[in-house]
C-alpha cells in the first residue's frame, strides 16, 4: 500500500491548529469479477471509524488495480497510529486485512519512491544552499526555499489534453523563473499520481536545453525510454485516467522545488 497525506496536517511542536489532512491509498490488489475489495475503513488509535470507501467488482482502474481511496478533512495525531482495515471479497468468502499508519507525517518527494538518479540530483543542489536547508531534506510537501519571495518560486500549470484512456497527455508547465546561471536554471518538470507515482517527467540538460514555449514546458506520458534509463518499475508508473487529480513540481538545480495541485474530478 502505498499513501500520500497532505492538507494542513502540522507537528504538534510548531503549530497548536487541530490537523486537517487528506490521505490518499494506493492498493496494489486487483479487482476482478471472483476477488475484489469491496471496502476501505480508515479508523482511529481507538479503532473508531473516520471514513469508509465501498467497491464491487465494476470498480477498478484501466489496469484493474482498486481506484484511489481518499479520506478528506481528518483530524490526525503525528504520534500516534491509525488503521486501515479492508475486505477482499473471493466468491462468497470475505477475508479482512489491516495496515497500520504509523506516526503520519506530511507527504514530500523525499518520502515517496523516486528514481535514484532524480534524488542524487536533488541532494546535490540542496547542498549548495546549507545555511538555508539540510542537504538532501525538502521541508515542505509545497516548496524547499522560500527566502527569495513565493514570486519565483509557485509551481503554475494546466493539462492541455488528455485522451480518455490516458494513452496521452500533456501538462504545460511555467518556468518558475528564468535561467539564472550554469548551475541554476529550471532543470526538473515532474508529473506525478495522487500517491507519488510517476506519469511523466522532464529533464533538462542545462539552460540551453530546448522545449520551451512562452516560458513553460510540456510533460508528457512517461516513455519507455525514460522509464528504462531512470529504472522505473511497473508499479511507480501510473495512468492519468485514473487519478481523480495530479501533483506537479518544477525544480531549479539551486535552492527550490516547488509543488502544486491540478484536480481532473
Amino acid at each position: 500500500m502505498q499513501l500520500w497525506i497532505d492538507g494542513l496536517h502540522f507537528d504538534k511542536a510548531h503549530s497548536d491548529l487541530s490537523s486537517r489532512a487528506n490521505i490518499t491509498l494506493f492498493m496494489d490488489l486487483s479487482q476482478t469479477a471472483n476477488s475484489f475489495v469491496e471496502s476501505v475503513v480508515l479508523m482511529d488509535p481507538n479503532k473508531k471509524t473516520l471514513g469508509a470507501r465501498f467497491f464491487d467488482a465494476s470498480m477498478k482502474m484501466i489496469d484493474g488495480h482498486v481506484p484511489y481511496v481518499r479520506f478528506e478533512n481528518v483530524q490526525l495525531d503525528p504520534t500516534a497510529t491509525y488503521y486501515c482495515v479492508y475486505t477482499v471479497r473471493n466468491g462468497t468468502k470475505s477475508s479482512l486485512y489491516t495496515a497500520t499508519i504509523a506516526q503520519p507525517t506530511t507527504s514530500r518527494l523525499n518520502t515517496t519512491w523516486l528514481p535514484q538518479t532524480m534524488r542524487d540530483d536533488f541532494k546535490t543542489f540542496l547542498q549548495k544552499n546549507t545555511a538555508n536547508a539540510t542537504p538532501g531534506l525538502i521541508t515542505t510537501q509545497f516548496q524547499f526555499y522560500t527566502a527569495n519571495g513565493l514570486t519565483n518560486h509557485c509551481a503554475r500549470g494546466r493539462v492541455t489534453n488528455m485522451a480518455s484512456d490516458g494513452s496521452s497527455f500533456t501538462v504545460n508547465i511555467d518556468f518558475m523563473h528564468a535561467d539564472a546561471a550554469a548551475d541554476h536554471f529550471m532543470r526538473y518538470f515532474i508529473v506525478m499520481d495522487p500517491v507519488g507515482r510517476l506519469l511523466g517527467f522532464h529533464k533538462r540538460a542545462g539552460m540551453n536545453d530546448g522545449g520551451i514555449s512562452n516560458g513553460a514546458l510540456d510533460v508528457t506520458k512517461l516513455s519507455d525510454g525514460d522509464k528504462a534509463t531512470f529504472n522505473v518499475p511497473d508499479l511507480q508508473v501510473a495512468n492519468i485516467a485514473d487519478c481523480p487529480y495530479i501533483q506537479f513540481y518544477t525544480e531549479d538545480s539551486y535552492d527550490a522545488i516547488a509543488r502544486n495541485m491540478i484536480r481532473l474530478r
